[in-house]
């Protein structure tokens, strides 16, 4: 019999599959179900609860348990054990037998005799916060030639008259600065000190310091100290060659880009040099830039910030917040203080609030007990009479101050100039702002009597004087005018202290400077007065700081190339939000009185508009007047003018701007049912948006300026009676009485 071959393809397996595959499917979950059932039969069998491990069980027997200690009050006395020689030795050591001293004050084995040390790292640099940018337009005093000195007060010839290098310049003059007249006072803020104007150039028109309309970009940015500081000690606090004089951030070098929004060169980052900045020696004394030295100086303004709210020079090479021209027209405002540091202003100036007045009570305060027991009189403002600066004696700039020898005028007490921060012997001192002031005006008077209104305050253990006024005594014995510090902020507040002297504290393991509240951020500042009108712009900032690992043997180091470079650069800033330089040139409008009208000869729907615009006479600003209608240009143009018919008053200027809508009344006689609503001008401008000018926004502009517009024979604000009637033309005019009792 022939053996039956055997042959696989695929048709025969998939026959197959079909006609046997249900079988083993079936079989499969036969087997799964008989093992499913054989372990639940395992379970009853053996894995079943016994009956003494019931829940019934467990309780029954903690409730036996519970009886039987309840029940016994001692327990039985073989269970108790003798006491022998082992109990007596151990007895003095149990824990209510044993008396616990407190640790000392200075523990001396409380840390590795050799404490295992590090390679030094490269500390980030971090970049400035914050950054913002505002514009506007300033009213400066026009800059003069030095060598024309006749025509300036404090010119060549005059004593103590020093030329001053471009970007080494003084901070201004030290008095109160006038309130502005009119618009409404902030309540949220105390009036920050400003200085007023001094003026030393060629004067304009009516005595007026003859000035120039300059637009302005001032962008102002943190510097975040306190982070720097605690990055330094993360990266040398542990390593092997420590200098606490070195591994401190001492800021240098710093980039200002900027970038136009749209134009030609939109988008392309152009940099600047920095302007109007101090430059610091290693030692903290001004350097010489080497500049040339006969530039016309511009007028600088005094710096109404606390020293402690900058980086001084104990902290940095060069100064991070550039000097403010002296404006004649106003005070620059918040606009030059970032945002962060009004609050913490606003603390200090209630701190200071003793010391701001001229006129404070002070007492008096003894030499002597100054020079044994300074540290009593903290805080204290008094008078330190019958004392002179020594005139053998070289001031000397310590930690963020000018100190001075100042002795009595007999030579019985004196102060000498110590390290500020480190020395505890009393030091008499000035804020580096006001003795810039002092020395550009030559400096104060040596060897001569005089008595000094001082604050007594505490820079690291240093008890210092802080001078803030200085009243000389005439030869007839009789005190003159005092002088003043315009800016007497307390120089160790908002947790300066130990920030002013590099290394101090952090080498000696007390803390970082910039951990006291107040402390966390230095002020930027960038003034950029070299923009265009009418253009948008947005800026960065790069800084650097020294390098502490420059120079020094890579086996110190982490990374061997870290000593190559002399500074280390941070990232960029953030970018600022577009901000837009105004126009100089300004539309304000005005009610105006019946009367005016009538002179003016304005028509139904005729409308006088005024241009404020920069004067070719003076070179500050000044008011045109014009008659126009809605749809006609707000352009001055004297050609309009006609025989016994005036148009505009004032010099020529063009605007461009087409005035499209006007609400409200600008003539003040006509009666109304209610209050009047508000006087508002629409404009078109030539690049095609819309400016609406309303009459509360110029008030303070033409209140200011309104001398210099042709008035007529109607007088200026200010000089109508007080009692009479529309004193300002911006006021609302008296309502009718209606009704009532007394009609």
């Amino acid at each position: 019999m022939k053996r039956p071959s055997l042959k696989v393809d695929k048709d025969a397996v998939v026959r197959f599959l079909l006609n046997h595959g249900e079988k083993f499917v079936v079989g499969l979950i036969g087997i799964v179900a008989l093992g499913l059932a054989w372990g639940g039969i395992n379970a009853l069998r053996v894995k079943s609860v016994q009956q003494d491990k019931t829940p019934e069980a467990v309780a029954t027997l903690a409730a036996n348990a519970t009886r039987h200690i309840d029940a016994a009050s001692k327990p039985p006395a073989d269970m108790v054990r003798k006491g022998g020689q082992l109990a007596l030795a151990i007895d003095p050591w149990r824990p209510q037998q044993v008396k616990i001293a407190s640790a000392p004050e200075t523990a001396l084995l409380d840390r590795p005799l050799f404490q295992e040390l590090s390679r030094r790292a490269t500390p980030t640099v971090f970049p400035i916060e914050e950054l913002r940018a505002v514009a506007g337009v300033a009213v400066l005093p026009e800059v003069v030639d030095p060598n024309a000195g006749a025509m300036m007060p404090g010119g060549p010839g005059r004593p103590g008259f020093r030329p001053i290098p471009d970007g080494v310049v003084p901070d201004g003059n030290a008095r109160a600065q006038r309130p502005r007249r009119g618009g409404r006072r902030d309540q949220e803020m105390p009036e920050i000190p400003q200085p007023a104007p001094d003026f030393g150039g060629p004067m304009g028109m009516g005595g007026i310091p003859r000035g120039r309309v300059v637009p302005y970009v001032i962008v102002t940015g943190l510097v975040p100290v306190a982070k720097q500081w605690q990055e330094y000690g993360r990266c040398f606090g542990s390593a092997g060659l420590r200098d606490p004089q070195i591994d401190t951030p001492r800021w240098n070098q710093y980039l200002v880009e900027r970038a136009a929004v749209s134009g030609p060169n939109a988008g392309r980052w152009e940099k600047f040099r920095p302007k109007n900045v101090e430059i610091f020696e290693q030692g903290g004394r001004m350097a010489d830039p080497g500049q040339n030295p006969t530039a016309p100086a511009e007028a600088m303004q005094q710096e109404v910030l606390p020293p402690t709210f900058l980086l001084g020079s104990a902290e940095t090479d060069i100064g991070y917040v550039a000097a403010l021209p002296q404006r004649i027209d106003d005070a620059w405002g918040r606009g030059a203080i970032h945002p962060w540091f009004l609050p913490q202003l606003k603390k200090l100036l209630v701190q200071a609030a003793p010391g701001l007045a001229g006129n404070a009570a002070a007492a008096a305060i003894d030499p002597q007990r100054l020079k044994t027991a300074a540290a009593e009189l903290t805080d204290e403002v008094g008078i330190v009479s019958g004392m002179k600066f020594a005139g053998d004696a070289v001031p000397q700039r310590e930690a963020g101050v000018v100190a001075f020898d100042v002795r009595t005028v007999d030579g019985a007490v004196g102060f000498g100039v110590g390290a500020v921060g480190t020395s505890t012997a009393p030091v008499f001192v000035i804020s580096p702002a006001w003795a810039r002031t002092l020395d550009f005006e030559g400096g104060v008077t040596k060897d001569a009597a005089c008595n000094l209104r001082v604050r007594i305050e505490k820079i690291g253990r240093t008890s210092v004087a802080r001078i803030l006024g200085i009243q000389y005594i005439g030869a007839d014995g009789q005190p003159g005018e005092e002088i003043a510090d315009p800016n007497p902020f307390p120089l160790a507040a908002a947790g300066a202290g130990m920030g002013d002297v590099p290394g101090a504290g952090w080498a000696e393991g007390r803390g970082m400077p910039g951990e006291s509240a107040g402390a966390e951020y230095r002020l930027f500042r960038f003034v950029d007065m070299n923009v265009k009108p009418g253009q948008t712009y947005r800026y960065r900032v790069r800084l650097a700081v020294r390098n502490p690992n420059e120079g020094l043997p890579q086996q110190y180091l982490a990374d061997p190339a870290a000593g190559k470079d002399a500074l280390l650069a941070s990232k960029e800033s953030n970018e600022t939000q577009p901000v837009a330089v105004p126009e100089p040139t300004s539309i304000l409008v005005r009610p105006i009185t019946k009367e005016e009208s009538k002179r003016l000869k304005l028509k139904p729907g005729a409308q006088e508009i005024l241009v404020m615009a920069p004067s070719s006479e003076t070179g500050n600003y000044s008011l045109r007047g014009l008659i126009t209608e809605t749809g006609g240009l707000a352009n001055v143009d004297s050609g309009l003018n006609k025989p016994g018919d005036t148009r505009t008053r004032g010099e020529d200027v063009t605007t461009d701007r087409v005035l499209v809508d006007v609400r409200g009344r600008q003539d003040e006689g006509a009666k109304t049912t209610g209050p009047p609503e508000p006087l508002e001008m629409l404009f078109l401008k030539p690049d095609g948006t819309f400016e609406l000018v309303s009459a509360a926004d110029s008030q303070s502009f033409y209140e200011r300026y309104a001398g210099t517009l042709d008035m007529g024979d109607t007088p200026p604000p200010g000089a109508i009676p007080a009692d009479g009637p529309n004193q300002n033309p911006f006021d609302p005019p008296p309502q009718p009485r209606r009704g009532g009792i007394g009609k």
